[in-house]
């Protein structure tokens, strides 16, 4: 007698729960991260997915019908834990905005040790200029950089940053430098420097007052 359950379609083990509809999605979302940190946005497909979740490949494209949607999926949720999660919860008016600044770098950097794989998608997002990534890459690199504009402004406005400091090259400049932050992250270089390097950058680069 044939077999109703579809051959491609691997037995739940005996006493697993089904998840519900979020929770899968959001299991295959994670994996996806691994896939796609592991192999590139570029390279990465919805078998490889279903390879690391160990489920069938149709399950996968229930919750991300094209690899447009898987896609956008994964770039979607690394830029909600950089903006939303990392950076936007700093960004407090009770804190002198140098200390929020350098705070928002060195939380970036602690982000890298507790999710790698969103890192490294961000690096290769961030180095893609390929039509279909790079204008969804500015529109989230535009979100930071308003969020950091709006600190280095109030600090200039409240005197805690010098005067005659160029905001908007500050925050540009602090973005750039993320890139050199998760490298040295992602290739096992010491905290301390890495801590370094931001005091380097926030004290002696960003925030000294100009010689007249």
């Amino acid at each position: 007698m044939a077999n109703s359950r579809s051959d491609d379609v691997p037995a739940r083990p005996p006493g697993a729960r089904r998840l519900a509809p979020d929770a899968r999605r959001a299991q295959l979302l994670a994996c996806a991260l691994k896939v796609f940190a592991r192999r590139g946005l570029g390279a990465a497909r919805h078998a490889e997915v279903a390879a690391e979740a160990g489920m069938s490949v149709p399950t996968v494209f229930v919750y991300f019908p094209t690899r447009e949607a898987l896609v956008q999926a994964v770039l979607d949720e690394v830029g909600r834990l950089i903006h939303d999660d990392v950076l936007k919860p700093l960004q407090r008016d009770e804190v002198p905005a140098p200390a929020v600044l350098r705070q928002s770098a060195l939380a970036f950097a602690e982000a890298i040790d507790r999710y790698p794989d969103h890192a490294r998608v961000w690096l290769d997002w961030s180095t893609s200029v390929r039509d279909e990534l790079w204008p969804r890459y500015l529109a989230f690199q535009d979100r930071v950089q308003s969020l950091l504009l709006a600190t280095t402004l109030r600090g200039k406005a409240e005197g805690s940053l010098p005067a005659d400091l160029d905001a908007e090259d500050a925050v540009r400049l602090l973005i750039g430098s993320a890139y050199m932050i998760a490298q040295m992250k992602l290739t096992g270089t010491d905290n301390a420097r890495v801590r370094h390097f931001i005091e380097s950058l926030v004290e002696g680069f960003l925030f000294r007052p100009r010689e007249r």
